[in-house]
């Protein structure tokens, strides 16, 4: 095929070093004059130099057969003069994206390369060929809701809102599910532009220069109004909100008996409501307060026993709370004929013991092994064995039977006794990824274990403070902190501390846990 506008090359341009002309795109690819005016060339058999500099490789220019022989040319001299040891590339071929009456063809971004005017006008200058085939773009100054940054976009203006949808989430690694786009002409917010649409943004009014802004749909990451010594609540309340059976099962329109069912889904509700960033919940303080008198006033109170009670008045209409119910098998073995009495109790917490004494650092399951392992009972708690039939001094020993899809530990910082109550502050190691109890449970069933929210208590007793941290439930697994109304990102490896109190783990992948 014989390619329009290709003179043979000039003896001047054929004597160019290959090393100078690399010099001179790459300075002309970072200091384009004309942003918004571009040539489109073939991939298929041509284009540009993909130099090793960051600001070649912004300007969308991709590896193709041409560049490999230009690449070649330019990259193995021969000798000190410069000269090249592979031949000179031959002239640009924009034939295939070219008709025969010399318009250019509806092909996709994905088939040609894009450079700037000077490039193209160099490029033609130095290897002939052509024809050019210019491509008109616009540039639209997109804006953050969440901050005050404003990135660039250039797309052809035939472009679709759907594509506008793909580049923007593309530049700012928000998912498409959760980004909203809209008109921001005069910094005033417009049009909400349909991220399925086929509409060109010439057709949309999408002109150069103008502004657009990206709204990111953020569903959990609302807060929760402190109303006067409610931290111990906020936390709880959020450690259950990112529990994924009770947020699924909130969330769909069930109808609740109960009163305080019926106040915490609404709560539900409004925590998951796109784009709210506290939420008041008065109304499920009062429900609270008729279910549980002692929760009355404004208190500090604890964020367990806050948690207790609520799971006990929703199991009263709902079968929710068997997620986070387990089994242990209590033992007693009589130390004289070694007779054993076993009894199965339920369980929606383990209440793990903290040593008293002041300790660098613990393991949790060295608190569960504490927690399971044989004691004596008391003198005035003697056990009638039925072998000898006498009131023996029984060793009690605890077994994990069945482990719940929602498993929550309590660390017992607050040591009570006659005359006060103790904090303990013991940093607990606890694991975040993968916790295994295969060893504690024998019967064959997953034991594997993700932690996914944590209830922390900062301070000590009366002056304390509690807050939550919680992953989110959908695909972008972040995790945030949540201390009431403040809700911000947190880094996994500020999750274990000292101040962690009630710990939130799921079972691994493969549960079942649809409660439809």
């Amino acid at each position: 095929m014989t390619i329009p506008n290709a003179p043979a090359p000039t003896a001047e341009n054929a004597s160019r070093l290959p090393a100078e002309e690399a010099r001179i795109l790459s300075e002309l690819a970072t200091n384009p004059n004309e942003t918004d005016s571009y040539f489109a060339v073939s991939k298929r058999s041509s284009l540009l130099p993909n130099l090793d500099s960051a600001s070649w490789r912004d300007s969308n220019v991709c590896v193709c057969r041409w560049y490999k022989s230009w690449q070649k040319y330019v990259d193995e001299p021969l000798g000190g003069g410069g000269a090249a040891a592979a031949p000179r590339p031959g002239p640009i071929d924009n034939s295939d994206i070219i008709e025969t009456d010399g318009r250019s063809l509806a092909v996709k971004e994905k088939n040609y390369l894009l450079v700037n005017q000077q490039i193209w006008k160099t490029l033609v200058e130095w290897y002939n060929g052509g024809p050019p085939v210019p491509r008109t773009f616009i540039i639209l100054l997109l804006s953050h809701a969440r901050d005050d940054d404003v990135t660039f976009i250039r797309l052809p203006k035939q472009a679709s809102i759907r594509e506008l949808y793909q580049k923007v989430c593309a530049r700012t690694g928000v998912s498409q599910e959760k980004a909203r786009i809209r008109d921001y002409y005069n910094m005033s917010k417009g049009q909400l532009l349909d991220p399925l649409s086929n509409k060109s943004l010439e057709e949309s009014g999408l002109l150069m220069n103008r502004n657009i802004l990206l709204e990111v749909e953020e569903r959990g990451l609302a807060g929760l109004v402190n109303l006067g010594n409610t931290c111990y609540m906020n936390s709880a309340i959020q450690c259950l909100a990112h529990t994924s059976p009770i947020h699924e099962y909130f969330l769909r329109d069930h109808t609740h008996q109960g009163e305080l069912a019926r106040a915490f889904g609404e709560l539900l509700k409004e925590l998951w409501s796109s784009g709210t960033n506290a939420v008041a919940p008065r109304v499920f303080k009062t429900k609270v307060d008729k279910a549980a008198p002692e929760f009355i006033g404004h208190y500090q109170h604890d964020s367990h026993e806050l948690l207790l009670a609520l799971l006990t008045d929703l199991h009263q209409e709902s079968d929710i709370v068997n997620v986070f119910q387990g089994q242990c098998k209590s033992s007693l073995v009589c130390p004289v004929c070694g007779e054993t009495a076993n009894t199965y109790e339920p369980f929606t917490s383990l209440s793990l013991p903290l040593p008293s004494t002041p300790t660098w650092s613990i393991s949790l399951l060295s608190c569960l092994d504490e927690y399971l392992a044989e004691e004596p009972l008391g003198p005035d708690n003697m056990w009638l064995c039925p072998e000898c039939k006498e009131q023996r001094q029984a060793n009690k020993k605890l077994d994990l039977w069945k482990l719940p899809e929602i498993l929550v530990f309590q660390l017992k910082r607050f040591k009570t006794s006659k005359y006060f109550v103790k904090k303990i502050d013991t940093f607990v190691d606890f694991p975040v990824d993968e916790l295994d109890l295969s060893k504690y449970v024998d019967k064959g069933e997953s034991c594997l274990y993700e932690l996914y929210a944590v209830s922390n208590h900062d301070g000590g007793i009366g002056l304390g403070h509690y807050t939550a941290y919680a992953k989110m439930i959908d695909d972008d697994n972040e995790w945030y902190c949540y201390d009431d109304s403040l809700v911000s990102p947190v880094h996994e490896s500020e999750i274990v501390s000292s101040a962690a109190y009630l710990l939130f783990y799921r079972k691994g992948v493969g549960s079942d846990m649809d409660l439809s």
